[in-house]
């Protein structure tokens, strides 16, 4: 376990926020910050759940696992194009209340958005990466399905809907095999940061009428 690293401050921006940002991880000379789990969690980025509670350890967890997909990503030139990148931006904007709102979020936690946007590139080639190393390649029996629907007649909505259930967890089991393989060859240092919880470096993103529209 690696010594915990300040790296820098709370955005002036959210005059109540006082924590510093710290380093939480290092995957293979890479770090990964208490900035970066909570852009996660505001957007939403490498399987991480928007939300507003502490930074636990599934959530360095999960960015570990990002920083090493991402890695096998770039070996293997899975690059989005520019417009693919552009599309997924505006995807991510439209989680958290559209454009505006996305901007107004990064102007007043004072995050480049050049940089945020490099974090969304990364999540879209972590996307990329496991439909072109996993799901691809899943094949999903005849016989599994039939065991998964269960005596009867059954729709083909049903059983599309139980194909791409069994998909998704053969996906899920490769994924899985190939991240604990690619943690056992990395050099993986935690800071245990995150303890108990370690609150988020800035508040999520909140649409403009948010706090200011009251009830009818």
């Amino acid at each position: 376990m690696m010594a915990l690293a300040i790296v820098g401050v709370a955005a002036a921006g959210y005059a109540a926020t006082t924590l510093l940002d710290v380093v939480l991880a290092e995957v293979n000379g890479t770090t990964v910050t208490a900035s970066d789990a909570t852009i996660a969690k505001a957007l939403g980025l490498f399987g991480v759940r928007s939300s507003e509670k502490p930074i636990q350890a599934a959530d360095v967890k999960h960015l570990v696992d990002a920083w090493l997909i991402d890695a096998e990503a770039a070996r293997l030139q899975i690059t989005p194009s520019s417009a693919e990148v552009e599309q997924a931006w505006q995807t991510v904007a439209g989680r958290v209340g559209g454009m505006d709102t996305l901007r107004r979020w990064l102007d007043r936690a004072d995050l480049d958005e050049a940089w945020v946007k490099k974090l969304v590139e990364a999540d879209l080639r972590w996307q990329r990466f496991v439909d072109v190393r996993f799901r691809a390649f899943v094949f999903v029996p005849e016989e599994d399905v039939t065991k998964a629907l269960g005596p009867g007649l059954h729709t083909m909505e049903a059983r599309a809907q139980a194909v791409g259930v069994l998909r998704e967890e053969a996906v899920n089991r490769e994924l899985a095999a190939w991240l604990a393989d690619a943690r056992a060859r990395a050099a993986i240092r935690t800071t245990g940061a995150e303890g108990t919880g370690l609150p988020l470096v800035f508040p999520l993103p909140a649409p403009a009428d948010s706090a200011t529209t009251a009830p009818r």
